[in-house]
């Protein structure tokens, strides 16, 4: 029987970070949080991470069209290499294209905010991973 790891994908935009959680077997993301982009974000995430036992962060990495990195790519790497400051839990880059527009056209609405997709959108980086990965 394969071994249940437990999966914390974030979706990092300027303002708001998009959080979703899966766990290998069921591959069933669920929207977990949205939280403000600011100087406590790293804590906060170290938290999710420490509270609901995260073997693997999958960070949305955005593209454009032609598939080619972006000024988002380089500003979401450089959240990349602060939040590893904060944790040891491995991280991988999944592609986000389009998951915030994704996200708007689903029709769903987020249970952590009545405004913003950003956890759906993380649960759209979920669903790419385990298509992408053997995880």
């Amino acid at each position: 029987m394969a071994e249940i790891k437990k999966i914390l994908a974030l979706d990092v935009g300027d303002a708001h970070i998009g959080v979703a959680l899966a766990n290998t077997v069921a591959r069933i993301p669920s929207p977990l949080a949205i939280l403000e982009n600011d100087l406590e974000v790293y804590s906060r995430i170290k938290d999710l991470i420490a509270e609901h036992d995260i073997s693997l962060v999958v960070i949305g990495l955005p593209r454009n069209m032609a598939g080619e990195e972006t000024v988002q790519s380089k500003t979401t790497r450089h959240f990349v290499d602060n939040l590893k400051d904060y944790i040891n839990t491995k991280i991988v880059f999944a592609d986000e294209s389009l998951s915030s527009k994704r996200a708007e056209e689903s029709g769903q609405k987020s249970p952590n905010s009545p405004k913003y997709l950003d956890d759906i959108a993380a649960c759209f980086i979920l669903e790419e991973y385990f298509a992408s990965s053997n995880e």
